[in-house]
C-alpha cells in the first residue's frame, strides 16, 4: 500500500450554544477545521481532523495548519501509511514542532491501517477495554444564572461528569462554586476548569473556600512550577491540561507527584501513534485522564474516542462528544451518544466517513 495523494479540506464549526467562553476573556462563536485525506493505490482512503480552539488557546492556528501540511505531504507521498512510526519519525525530520498538523496525518495513517486489517483502530490500539466511556460536558464561562441552567439541562440529559469553566475575578468564582456547589449529587464528577488563569495565591484562596466540596481543580496556573506548587497545599486534587505538552512533560509529571488526573489532547500530542504511549505511562502511573481533543467534528471525535475505548477503565477519567458541540456535523458514522455516555461501531479504522459537501477543498498534493 502506498499514499498516492493527500487533499486538504477546511471548514467551519459553528458552535451550538451561545458562545464558548473560557479564562482570559476568550470566547469563541466558530471554529475553522482541517480534514486531511490520504488516497492510496489500494482504493481506500483514510481521513483525520483537527481544530485548534481559537488563535489564543493552544500552540497552533488554524489558518497555519494548511502551509504546515504542505511541506509535511512528500513525507507521506508515496509511502506506506500502515508504517506509522515511519511516517511520524519522517514528518520530524521535515518540520521541527507543529505537533497539531502532523496529528491530522498521523491520524488518517491510522484509519487506513485499521481499514487494510479490516479492524477498528481501538482493536489495534490494544482492545476494546472501555466498551461504554462516560462523558463530560462543559458549562461554558457566562453569567452564574446561565451556568446554572446549563448544568440542570446537562443533568437532565443524563450527564453524570460536569466540567465547569471558571475565570471571573477568584472572589465571583467562589461564589460560583458555591451556588452550584449545593447543586451537586454524590454520583457526579465535577471539574472546576481555570485554563491557566489563576496566580498561585488565587488558587489556594479559592481551594480553602469551597474545600467542602468535591471538585478537581484543571490547571489552576499556566506555568508547570505554580501548579505544583498549588497541588502540594490544595485542598482538591489537581488535574493538568496545558502545563503538559510533551512525553517528556507528562513523565516529568508523574516523578513529581503534580498531578492527580491529566487531559490528553490527541492533536497537541501529535495524533494517535504518541498520544498511545501517553496513555498507557499514565495509566500504568495510576494516572486517570479524559482523553479527548481542543475540537473538532465526528472525525476527530471518533480518533480519540478509539483511544478512549482502548483504555483501562479504572484509567479513563471521561471524555466528551465534541461533534454534538456544534451546529453541523462534517461526518457520518460519529461516535453514538445516549444518556451521557458513548459508544463506537465495530466498523473497520475510525469508522467514519467525511461528507464532503460540506468541506471546501484547499489543496491537493499527489
Amino acid at each position: 500500500m502506498r499514499v498516492e495523494s493527500m487533499a486538504v479540506y477546511t471548514a467551519e464549526l459553528e458552535y451550538a450554544g451561545k458562545a464558548y467562553a473560557f479564562a482570559g476573556g476568550r470566547s469563541h462563536t466558530v471554529f475553522t477545521t482541517t480534514v486531511v485525506a490520504l488516497e492510496t493505490d489500494t482504493g481506500l482512503a483514510g481521513y483525520g481532523e483537527v481544530c485548534p480552539c481559537g488563535p489564543n488557546y493552544m500552540a497552533a492556528f488554524s489558518e497555519g495548519l494548511p502551509s504546515c501540511l504542505e511541506v509535511l505531504a512528500p513525507t507521506v507521498i508515496g509511502q506506506d501509511p500502515r508504517q506509522v512510526a515511519c511516517i511520524n519519525e519522517r514528518m520530524d525530520q521535515a518540520l521541527t514542532g507543529h505537533s497539531v498538523a502532523k496529528a491530522a496525518i498521523d491520524i488518517a495513517c491510522w484509519d487506513l491501517l485499521g481499514k487494510a486489517a479490516g479492524l477498528p483502530v481501538y482493536t489495534l490500539l490494544g482492545g476494546l477495554l472501555s466498551p461504554s466511556m462516560p462523558l463530560h460536558r462543559i458549562v461554558p464561562l457566562a453569567e452564574p444564572g446561565e451556568m446554572e441552567a446549563s448544568l440542570r439541562q446537562y443533568r437532565a440529559e443524563g450527564f453524570r461528569h460536569i466540567q465547569i469553566k471558571l475565570g471571573h475575578e477568584v472572589e465571583a468564582d467562589i461564589e460560583l462554586m458555591q451556588r452550584l456547589g449545593r447543586l451537586k449529587q454524590p454520583d457526579e464528577l465535577w471539574v472546576g476548569d481555570v485554563n491557566a488563569a489563576w496566580r498561585r495565591d488565587q488558587a489556594l484562596r479559592f481551594s480553602r473556600a469551597v474545600e467542602d466540596i468535591d471538585v478537581f481543580l484543571e490547571q489552576p496556573c499556566r506555568g508547570y512550577d505554580e501548579c505544583l506548587s498549588v497541588r502540594r497545599r490544595s485542598r482538591h486534587p489537581i488535574k493538568l491540561d496545558e502545563g503538559l505538552n510533551s512525553l517528556a512533560d507528562v513523565q516529568r509529571a508523574i516523578r513529581d507527584d503534580a498531578m492527580d488526573a491529566m487531559a490528553l489532547k490527541v492533536s497537541k500530542f501529535g495524533g494517535l501513534t504518541r498520544s498511545r504511549v501517553i496513555r498507557d505511562v499514565c495509566a500504568d502511573a495510576g494516572i486517570p485522564m479524559t482523553i479527548e481533543d481542543a475540537w473538532g467534528s465526528g472525525i476527530a471525535t471518533a480518533a480519540y474516542a478509539h483511544l478512549a475505548a482502548s483504555t483501562p477503565a479504572q484509567a479513563l477519567l471521561n471524555t466528551t462528544d465534541l461533534h454534538n458541540y456544534n451546529t453541523s456535523q462534517l461526518a457520518t458514522g460519529a461516535p453514538e451518544v445516549a444518556g451521557g455516555r458513548m459508544s463506537l461501531s465495530d466498523r473497520p479504522g475510525l469508522g467514519v466517513e467525511p461528507d464532503f459537501s460540506a468541506l471546501a477543498l484547499h489543496d491537493v498534493f499527489e
